[in-house]
C-alpha cells in the first residue's frame, strides 16, 4: 500500500511540477523539476524500505530487463540522431521535399509524413519530433498556411511508425527486454500492426484535413546543404551498422 501511495503521489506531483513550476533555479543553475520529483519518490521507497538496496542492484543487473543496457542503447541512438541533425541531414531532406512540392499542400503533407515515418523507424521518434516541429512551424509561417495538419501528421507518424523496430522508442526497448524478445522477433511481430496502423491513421488524417490540404500555397525555394559529407557518411554508417547488429 505504501508503494502504491508513493507511486501515485509521485506521478501527480510530476504532472503538477511540469505544469506550474517546470524549472527550479538555484542562482545560475536551472534544473528541470520533473526528475527531481521522480528522484525523491524513488528515495522515499528506499527510506520506507519498500525496496532494498540489494533488490535495486539485482534489478539493475537483471539480464531479463537490463535497464542499464536499455539506457545505453537509447542514449546512443539519441546522440546519433542529434549528430545527424547537426550535420543538417534532416533539414536537408525536409527542404528537398518542400522544394519539389509544386505549390501542392497534399504533396507536402504526404511527403513529410513518409519522410517522418521512414526516419523515425531507424532513429528516435523524440528526436524526429524535436527536429521537424520547428521546421514545420517556420515553413507554415512563411507560406501562411495552417500548420495543424502537418504537426498532427508528424506526431502520429513519429509515434506510430516507431513501433516497428525496438530502437524507435524507449518503451519498445523496455517491453521487448522485459519479455526477452530479440530484435528480429520483435520486428516480425510488429511490422504488420505498424503498417496497418500507419496507413489507417494516414487515411483518417486525409479525410479530416482534405479541404485544408486543397488550399493553394506559394513556395519560395530554400537552400539547405550538408555541412560535412564525411561526418554524414560516418553517422549513416554507424546507424546502419547498429541496425544490422541488432538484427543479429
Amino acid at each position: 500500500m505504501a508503494s502504491l501511495i508513493i507511486a501515485v503521489a509521485t506521478v501527480i506531483l510530476i504532472i503538477v511540477a511540469s505544469l506550474f513550476f517546470p524549472t527550479i533555479k538555484i542562482k545560475k543553475i536551472c534544473i528541470q523539476s520533473y526528475w527531481v520529483v521522480a528522484t525523491i519518490g524513488a528515495l522515499l521507497l528506499l527510506i520506507f524500505k519498500e525496496i532494498t538496496i540489494n533488490e535495486l542492484i539485482n534489478n539493475f543487473s537483471n539480464s531479463k530487463i537490463g535497464p542499464i543496457q536499455i539506457l545505453i542503447l537509447f542514449i546512443s541512438m539519441t546522440i546519433l540522431s542529434i549528430f545527424l541533425d547537426e550535420v543538417n541531414f534532416f533539414k536537408y531532406l525536409a527542404t528537398v521535399v518542400t522544394n519539389r512540392a509544386k505549390n501542392s499542400q497534399l504533396y507536402i503533407f504526404l511527403s513529410l509524413y513518409i519522410l517522418t515515418s521512414v526516419l523515425t523507424i531507424f532513429t528516435s521518434n523524440d528526436i524526429i519530433i524535436l527536429t521537424f516541429t520547428p521546421f514545420i512551424c517556420y515553413f507554415a509561417k512563411n507560406t501562411k498556411i495552417n500548420p495543424i495538419p502537418y504537426l498532427v501528421a508528424e506526431f502520429i507518424a513519429a509515434n506510430t511508425w516507431s513501433m516497428m523496430l525496438i530502437i524507435g522508442n524507449p518503451t519498445n526497448i523496455y517491453i521487448a527486454s522485459s519479455f526477452e524478445i530479440d530484435f528480429a522477433n520483435y520486428f516480425l511481430k510488429m511490422v504488420i500492426p505498424t503498417i496497418i496502423t500507419g496507413l489507417s491513421t494516414l487515411f483518417l488524417m486525409l479525410l479530416i484535413f482534405w479541404k485544408k490540404l486543397q488550399e493553394p500555397i506559394q513556395i519560395q525555394e530554400e537552400s539547405a546543404h550538408i555541412k560535412n559529407k564525411t561526418l554524414l557518411a560516418i553517422g549513416l554508417f554507424n546507424l546502419l551498422s547498429c541496425t544490422i547488429f541488432l538484427f543479429r
